[in-house]
């Protein structure tokens, strides 16, 4: 699967809908956000996997989204480049009509690794969405 972290951008007005954070009725909405980096694992893609599903594919300064069934949810992260492997697995437990974040950045200040976790405020989940880039699921040209 990191053989496949493409890097696509979704589409403006879906990210500005998206923006408004709307609960969906019946699903949870799900939203992973990726926060600036200054150096550290800045060039590293991560892949965001729910339930064994890719859901798109994070840089710095980016969210992806994904309106899932409620439930048990499963999120692994994927990296490439130096980095390449699994890291960062969490299991969260989701309610219909919910919209949930969850950040994903380096521990230890920034020296550590790729992680994934809850945010400490819905402020701060909020703003890096806002602040953030939308993307979605890209594909390489061989269809990987």
């Amino acid at each position: 699967m990191s053989a496949c972290a493409t890097y696509q951008v979704g589409d403006a007005s879906r990210s500005d809908h998206l923006k408004r954070f709307g609960p969906v009725p019946g699903k949870t909405s799900l939203y992973v956000c990726r926060e600036p980096a200054l150096l550290v694992a800045r060039g590293v893609k991560t892949v965001v996997v729910v339930n064994n599903i890719p859901i798109g594919t994070l840089k710095t300064n980016s969210f992806v989204h994904a309106e899932l069934e409620p439930g048990q949810q499963g999120v692994l992260l994927r990296h490439d480049g130096m980095s390449s492997g699994s890291g960062g697995f969490m299991t969260i437990d989701t309610e219909p009509g919910e919209v949930r974040y969850l950040w994903v950045g380096v521990t230890g200040n920034g020296w550590g690794v790729l992680t994934v976790d809850d945010f400490d405020s819905l402020e701060d989940a909020q703003e890096c969405v806002r602040g953030a880039e939308y993307s979605v699921l890209g594909q390489k040209p061989d269809g990987g």
